[in-house]
């Protein structure tokens, strides 16, 4: 019967589809044909089960992972620092994603732009002051809260972000560039969930203990989609 053939197979799918989202207490839909699609594309799924993701060394998976996400940092730090060559005033990938944040024209605290960048508080404070003191952006005080300082972006800012727009947009099509529309849906869905959890942890300062980091990951779960 093909119907249970079908059947056997999707339930592969759905083992799978739980083992690589543990913490999850919901899985949708959605993601799970994302999920699918892809396994199906790359044609991933061993008929053994001895040799399913689940016993092919998981501690060697994490490695890569991490490895070639470092990779692709690494590829995009190259690509948008030769993208900001036609700015004179924006120096750093760094500098372009604070100053992308207030495009909206809405005012950020301090505080909210290091959270929107995972920026710790020292290291955003300087870009931050860089900034103003090229006439990029712009502080003033919070009407709400004294303590705290409105940033904003000036039409200086405004200027030098739309002059090296196109340039990084060639670089985002680089990094994707290699992959098909459906397998760079798949890429953006993974990349938005990981951001997405690891964003409610604090930003990951040099005497953070990483145990603890991943405790408290483990602890608050993942988000849902």
């Amino acid at each position: 019967m093909k119907s249970k053939r079908l059947l056997i197979e999707l339930l592969d799918y759905i083992e799978l589809f739980e083992q690589s989202f543990p913490s999850e207490e919901e899985l949708t839909l959605k993601s799970f044909l994302i999920f699918a699609q892809t396994m199906q594309e790359g044609n991933t799924i061993p008929s053994d089960p001895s040799l399913r993701p689940a016993t092919l060394g998981q501690q060697q998976r994490e490695v890569s992972i991490a490895r070639h996400l470092s990779l692709l940092h690494r590829y995009s730090k190259g690509y948008i620092k030769r993208a900001l060559t036609v700015s004179n005033l924006l120096q750093s990938e760094e500098e372009y994603s604070y100053l992308a944040s207030l495009m909206s024209g809405k005012p950020q605290t301090k505080t909210e732009l290091n959270a929107l960048n995972a920026m710790e508080k020292t290291s955003g404070a300087e870009i931050i002051r860089r900034l103003v003191a090229k006439g990029l952006a712009e502080e003033r005080p919070d009407e709400r809260d004294r303590r705290s300082v409105l940033v904003s972006i000036t039409p200086l800012g405004r200027a030098e972000l739309m002059k090296v727009f196109p340039q990084l947009r060639t670089a985002a099509l680089l990094l994707s560039a290699p992959l098909q529309e459906s397998q760079q849906a798949t890429l953006d869905f993974l990349l938005h969930y990981l951001c997405e959890a690891l964003s409610t942890l604090p930003p990951a300062k040099s005497d953070s203990d990483l145990s603890e980091l991943l405790s408290s990951l483990q602890r608050s779960g993942t988000p849902s989609y």
